[in-house]
């Protein structure tokens, strides 16, 4: 080997020899603002916190009570750990007070006024912190994950801002997620929490009285657990073009419980009591619901479903005005429901099932109480109905109307004063085994007009009014009354 060659080798193999740098150890500091001024340390603590935050490398800075005033700018790596609500941090209306950059951490303190509480850029945590009074939002999340717990979330008197905003920024940055546990927004929020852009939002423990909604989101992914909702006017949960999962979330008041729009829907446990319009009103949306409860909604029905895809299991709707479920177009599969006292303000109609221009499966539903119809098929709607108990319909049990096809099969129909089947303007009935006592209109009630059509199999009933009609087909193998 060339001499000349020796030296360099030394330098390369030394300088492949040298550990790696280690991490920056984090710092400790104190900061007290009656204190004369000090070094940092707990003896001796630092009056100013911009003071304390100028100083290099990661740090946690322990805060006395006090208030202090920003804005306040971390750096990388710093965490801020107050003395719970004697902490105060505070900034002017057009300031945010803090900003975080990443690697950040807020704790027993709280943040007061400024246009944002906090900007952030994950990973971000905040635990046991109160946002109070900001003019355009408690929490801006730009980039990365931030995890709260335990948070307070304090609107101003006149507040129309956001509580939470979790919006996506460029495509170059990681997309920000909210984790959100056991907490609490209060006060006129116009959006408790709002996702954009493709954010993700994880909601666990979250209590809302006040906001207009409680969650926003446009496109991304949202799971919302355990949540309660009061006190608001709009939607209380509301997605469009995203994937929305609700599991034990209850609903009191506003507008809406849950509105989807070209969305995916996953619920396991919802309720709405109140809601002013329908407890969901769910369009071009796909989704499985199970275990859902609503309870006395306004005129546009419990369930509105449009143009989706949607099954729902295990159903409770009682004292809805004007529909318990109305679906038009798209297909809906009902299994195991109960819809009890369906009316309109007048007390005059009001229907249980409402099916229009949709594929509709119907199987193991009790309608009770329908001043209108308990089951209408219309304008062009193509239903199965099986294992229906069908009592106090107002104007009939079964109807179908303007080219609708209806098939039902063991349905029981009790203390009916309408009609209970009704089939007019070319819709087509088909019954098996169906069972009606106790019922003071006829038995079929039929214009008999072009295609109309009603084909009875298996029918014990209490009258035979209307079996003579030239469009009813009687097999003759059913038992006479």
């Amino acid at each position: 080997m060339p001499t000349r060659l020796l030296p360099w080798l030394l330098v390369l193999m030394c300088a492949c020899s040298r550990p790696s740098p280690r991490p920056q150890a984090t710092g400790e500091l104190w900061v007290d603002g009656t204190a004369s001024g000090g070094d940092g340390t707990r003896e001796r603590p630092l009056r100013s916190l911009i003071e304390a935050l100028a100083r290099p490398g990661p740090k946690r800075v322990h805060l006395a009570s006090g208030r202090y005033e920003g804005p306040f700018q971390l750096t990388e790596g710093t965490r801020l750990m107050g003395e719970g609500p004697s902490t105060i941090l505070a900034a002017d209306p057009g300031a945010t007070v803090v900003e975080a950059p990443g690697d950040n951490a807020l704790e027993s303190l709280v943040v007061e006024g400024g246009g944002w509480g906090l900007e952030a850029r994950g990973p971000v945590t905040v635990h046991t912190v109160t946002f109070r009074a900001q003019t355009r939002g408690a929490i801006r999340l730009g980039a990365g994950p931030l995890e709260g717990r335990g948070l307070r979330f304090e609107a101003g008197a006149a507040s129309q801002g956001v509580g939470v905003l979790v919006e996506a920024g460029a495509a170059e940055v990681a997309a920000p997620s909210l984790i959100l546990r056991d907490s609490a927004f209060t006060g006129a929020y116009d959006r408790a929490v709002r996702a954009r852009g493709g954010a993700t939002v994880r909601l666990e423990g979250v209590d809302f009285q006040g906001p207009r909604t409680a969650l926003s989101q446009e496109g991304g992914v949202a799971e919302v657990e355990r949540a309660r909702v009061s006190g608001g006017t709009g939607t209380a949960f509301s997605t469009v073009e995203g994937a929305l999962t609700l599991v034990d979330v209850r609903v009191q008041g506003h507008e809406y419980g849950v509105t989807a729009n070209q969305a995916r829907l996953s619920v396991r446990g919802f309720s709405s009591e109140h809601a002013t319009r329908a407890g969901m009103g769910l369009t071009a949306t796909n989704g499985l619901l199970e275990d859902v409860t609503v309870k006395d909604a306004g005129n546009y029905g419990a369930l509105q479903l449009t143009a989706s895809d949607l099954e729902v299991r295990r159903f409770r709707l009682e004292g809805s005005r004007e529909y318990g479920v109305v679906a038009l177009q798209g297909r809906v599969r009902l299994r195991d429901g109960v819809i009890k006292g369906v009316s309109t303000a007048d007390g005059i109609t009001g229907d249980g099932l409402h099916l229009r221009q949709v594929e509709a499966d119907v199987d193991t539903v009790t309608v009770e109480g329908a001043k209108g119809t308990c089951v209408l098929a219309t304008q062009r709607a193509r239903a199965t109905l099986r294992n229906a108990r069908l009592s106090g319909c107002g104007l009939a049990a079964l109807a179908v109307d303007t080219k609708a096809t209806l098939e039902s099969r063991n349905v029981d129909v009790r203390d009916t004063p309408g009609s209970i089947l009704v089939a007019i303007e070319e819709g087509q009935l088909q019954v098996e085994d169906l069972t009606a006592k106790d019922s003071r209109g006829e038995l079929v009630s039929t214009d008999c007009e072009g295609q109309t059509r009603v084909q009875l199999r298996h029918v014990d009933a209490s009258t035979t009014r209307g079996l003579r009609s030239p469009c009813v087909q009687l097999d003759a193998r059913s038992p006479q009354p």
